[in-house]
């Protein structure tokens, strides 16, 4: 491993993996802690992670989070797959030295942490998705043939009876298959963002249910967007579209190779990501630990990460789990502090 001159954050180092590729990394929390590989959501970057530093160090937890390609410093490549993004990783995780660690994707980081559970399953300890995007393009593909899926505790449903908006199918399963299209969209909504930061979070935040305006309001996870995604995008919108096109793909994963104890929470107001998807992964997933979060929409996490990580560290040592029954938010408002954000 070969680490070369980085981001002057405190955090941030660029790798060079004995295949050539290139990755930036940035560590938070405990140093020696139990590491957790943390995939960032989508537009985003590794400083997704860094409201979690004083957290993780006092639950003694080791944050390594890693920009995916075309994000923050790591070089683009186009005509990846879920597959071979997954294969890099490993590769990245061998390189760090990460024997056995815990596995964390929050919104559009969420099939690359199932993914790395799945190829992994003797060294992933937990799996913990955090609002994640679920396998669309599966479930459009089962709901086609009118196939059945066999869900947890033996229960089988029916993947068409899945329901996927027409903007959600439309954004993440056909608009990724027009590339032309895909990219003057994303390059006029990137410059837009670029150009004005704070009154395109603004605006933003007014197409976003009323759960989602309460915490995006708040000064320092709008600092938190803000600053995350100018990182993100620093080198354009690439990172994004690769990330489209491998989302519009199905997945391949054999979900009963995971053998990790999973939880997922999942905001039942979220706009962002299709609901229906993220329970989906609960079902696909054997004896995950669902959390449906009432009157929660997709940022609700920046006042739980104590809680989220807490339950992490606890699957991780072998702990019990907290109940899979449905839990609500609506009765405090978000925690100012430490926090993660995922916009897909």
């Amino acid at each position: 491993m070969e680490r070369l001159v980085g981001p002057e954050d405190g955090h941030s180092r660029l790798v060079r993996l004995p295949s050539g590729r290139r990755f930036c990394v940035a560590e938070f929390g405990d140093p020696s802690g139990i590491p957790v590989l943390a995939f960032h959501g989508a537009p985003a970057c590794r400083l997704m992670f860094d409201v979690t530093d004083g957290v993780a160090r006092s639950l003694g937890l080791r944050i390594v989070a890693v920009d995916r390609p075309g994000y923050g410093h790591s070089p683009l490549a186009y005509g990846a797959s879920l597959g071979t993004r997954t294969e890099a990783f490993v590769e990245l995780a061998n390189e760090l030295g990460l024997d056995r660690f815990a596995v964390l994707g929050v919104s559009g980081g969420g099939p690359y942490a199932a993914s790395m559970a799945a190829r992994l399953p003797h060294r992933v300890m937990a799996l913990a998705l955090i609002s994640p995007l679920g396998p669309l393009a599966d479930i459009q593909h089962r709901g086609n043939s009118h196939s059945t899926n066999g869900g947890k505790n033996g229960a089988a449903r029916s993947s068409a009876d899945v329901h996927l908006s027409f903007g959600h199918r439309a954004f993440f399963l056909d608009l990724p298959h027009h590339s032309w299209l895909l990219r003057i969209n994303a390059e006029i909504a990137m410059r837009s963002f670029r150009a004005a930061p704070r009154f395109f979070a603004h605006t933003f935040a007014h197409l976003l249910p009323e759960a989602d305006r309460r915490v995006v309001a708040l000064p320092e996870v709008e600092r938190s967007i803000v600053e995350m995604t100018l990182e993100a995008t620093r080198a354009g919108i690439g990172g994004g579209i690769a990330d489209l096109e491998i989302y519009a793909a199905p997945w391949g994963l054999d979900f009963d190779s995971i053998a990790a104890p999973t939880q997922i929470w999942q905001g039942l107001d979220d706009l962002i990501v299709p609901v229906a998807g993220a329970l989906e992964l609960g079902n696909l997933i054997v004896d995950s630990r669902v959390h449906r979060i009432e009157k929660a929409g997709h940022f609700w996490v920046y006042g739980e990460v104590r809680s989220v990580l807490g339950a992490l560290k606890d699957m991780a040592v072998g702990a019990p789990g907290v109940p899979d029954e449905p839990v609500s938010l609506a009765a405090a408002a978000p925690l100012p502090g430490p926090g993660l954000e995922g916009q897909v």
